[in-house]
């Protein structure tokens, strides 16, 4: 599966995953470059179209927990409702679609420390 992972420095990354095979998202991933270091991902958008379902877990494959299940067409985007998906927020994020193609998009909120504290941005 291919994937490509956009991150901002004190703000959300952005995971495009494409295809059919799983993808493994880690927390240090997240990271924009080594001044931040990740603690937690927070799952606050997905949206994806396939011809199967996309399944995502929170851990390294899918013994992990099973927070979201995402068929054909589907846009969640739950920081419009003031919530968040956090199940197992200090875990990795694993992604599988049981369909032969499609996009996901994964907007996912940070918590981390910075080193320097990078005090007044």
């Amino acid at each position: 599966m291919s994937h490509e992972i956009v991150n901002t420095l004190r703000a959300k990354s952005l995971v495009r995953i494409v295809g059919n095979s799983a993808t493994l998202i880690t927390l240090s991933d997240l990271s924009k470059d080594s001044r931040e270091t990740i603690q937690q991902a927070i799952i606050a958008q997905a949206s994806g179209v396939t011809d199967g379902v996309w399944r995502i877990y929170r851990g390294n494959n899918t013994s992990g927990e099973l927070v979201l299940e995402l068929p054909s067409v589907s846009n969640f985007v739950f920081y419009d409702l003031d919530s968040s998906l956090a199940n197992s927020a200090t875990s990795n994020v694993y992604v599988t679609n049981s369909g032969t193609a499609g996009t996901l998009i994964l907007q996912l909120s940070k918590v981390a420390t910075y080193s320097p504290a990078l005090e007044g941005m």
